[in-house]
Formats: C-alpha cells, structure tokens, sequence
C-alpha cells in the first residue's frame, strides 16, 4: 500500500470505516453481522486480502488487493458479532479505541450520539481490556479513538496533547505499542496532525464528510459502511473509480443535488394540496 497522494482512489488498496456491527444497531452507524458476512464474502470472491498496519509500510508490498477494514469507538459487538466472523473468514481488521471506556466496559457515552444511545440503549457498550487481548492474540490491531472522543481541533493545546498521548499510553500499556490513531468525527487540522506526529503516532486516519484531495500517513481517508451497503453498493465502493468520487468535490455536487430535488418535490406536493 502507499501512504502517498492517491490513498483510496488506487487499484492497489481500499480502506474501509465500519463502526457498530450489530442485528439491531442505530442506521448510518451500524450494520447487522448478516451484512457484514456478505461483505466478507465478497471480499473473498473479488480476491482482496484483509490487511494490517504493516502493509501501510512502503518497504512492504502484496500483489493482492487489499482492504484495511477499521472499526471506530471500540463497540462490544466488534467482539460479539464481527470478531467471529473476521475469525471464520481469515480475515483481520483494526478496532480504535477509547481507553477510559475499555475499562470496565463502560457505556460508550458522548454528547452528539445522547438521542441514539437511547433509542439502541444495547448498543453504544465498549469492549473490556479481556476481549482486547483475546482479539490481539489472533491477529486483531488496535489504535486510538482518544480519550473522550472530542473533536480534536476544538481543544487546546494542553488538552490536545493529553487525548493524544494518554490514549496511547494507555493502549501501549496493555499491548506492547500503539501506532495508529483515528480522528474522532474524522476532525481534524494541520495544527492537530503536527500534535498527532509529536505524539508518536506512525498512522491517523479521516473520515471525511466533504472532498478529501490529497493523503499523508497522518490523514488518511476512509470510505464509510453502513446497513445501507447491499452488495452492489458496496461493490461500487471498492473500485477506485467509485471510492474517487466518494472522496471528490462531485460527491458534495451531488448530495447538493438530491437535497434540492427533494426540496422541490416537497413545494410540489404543498402546491397541490
């Protein structure tokens, strides 16, 4: 894989952001462990090979495909649900963390997912520092969401420096090394990648909701999985062509399309009543 300017718009690798795997998980953030397996499945059959961070070396190289499946926030379903299935299909993947949740498991618990924690109260539970290992010890990567999930370039510069290296502390702490972070809200600015670089981290990783042109080891994009990715869907994402325009001013173009459209319908249907 290269960490240069073309990260997920090259033949050569996709890199993929899940979050909740779970039967009755909140839309937009989740997707049932059924889905998930077709995913798997189609992995298998278009021939991409799971990969970790050590692909992201340039000194390494695969003639396969390759999918980087990440997992943000740490859910326990990444254990109960997706954790079965990466084992039944060889697969590998990398799960972020929030340390002070992973201890003891607590709720996962910040101010912008409040309305859906209480429609899915089931769901928004972090996985334990037990199943962490005992996911590590098959293949499993981690890395950092933070602390406590702010959006990193609202902070200062003393608080930013805590998300950044207590987090990593603490995971090191019980695996042996932390490389790798991924923003929380996909935030983030030159300002908090420099932070990010201070702070030891080889790896962070995007989710960006407008275009993203150009990639460095400390921002690299990820395409979004949701329950809305059927396979044709999700087929689409996997080509460079289509993982381009995700990542493309075109892609805003267009949902500015559909919102006007559906504005338009809406007055239509007013007019006629």
């Amino acid at each position: 894989m290269r960490t240069g300017a073309l990260l997920n718009r090259s033949k050569e690798a996709a890199f993929l952001c899940y979050h909740s795997v779970h039967p009755h998980g909140p839309p937009y953030l989740s997707l049932s462990p059924e889905i998930f397996e077709r995913q798997l499945a189609h992995l298998r059959r278009r021939g991409f090979e799971t990969a970790g961070l050590g692909a992201l070396d340039e000194r390494t190289s695969s003639r396969k495909r390759q999918v980087l499946l990440t997992f943000d926030d740490g859910f326990r379903d990444n254990y109960t649900h997706a954790f079965p299935l990466l084992r039944e299909y060889r697969a590998t993947g990398l799960i972020f963390l929030l340390p002070p949740a992973v201890d003891g498991g607590a709720p996962l618990d910040w101010p912008e997912i409040a309305d859906r924690r209480e429609r899915h109260p089931g769901v928004f539970k972090s996985v334990d520092w037990t199943m962490v290992e005992t996911m590590a010890e098959h293949g499993i990567e981690f890395g950092s969401h933070t602390l406590m999930h702010h959006s990193l370039p609202s902070l200062g510069e003393e608080a930013l420096r805590q998300e950044l290296l207590d987090s990593r502390r603490l995971i090191a702490g019980r695996l042996g090394r932390c490389d790798a972070l991924a923003y929380p809200f996909g935030h983030w600015d030159a300002r908090v990648a420099a932070a990010v670089a201070d702070a030891g981290y080889r790896w962070a990783f995007t989710m960006p909701a407008a275009a993203q042109r150009g990639a460095t080891p400390l921002s690299i994009p990820r395409i979004a999985i949701d329950q809305r990715d059927d396979e044709r869907r999700f087929a689409l994402k996997l080509t460079p062509a289509g993982r381009r325009l995700l990542l493309s001013p075109a892609k805003q173009r267009l949902r500015a399309g559909r919102t006007l459209v559906r504005q338009m319908v809406g007055r239509t249907r007013l007019v006629a009543r």
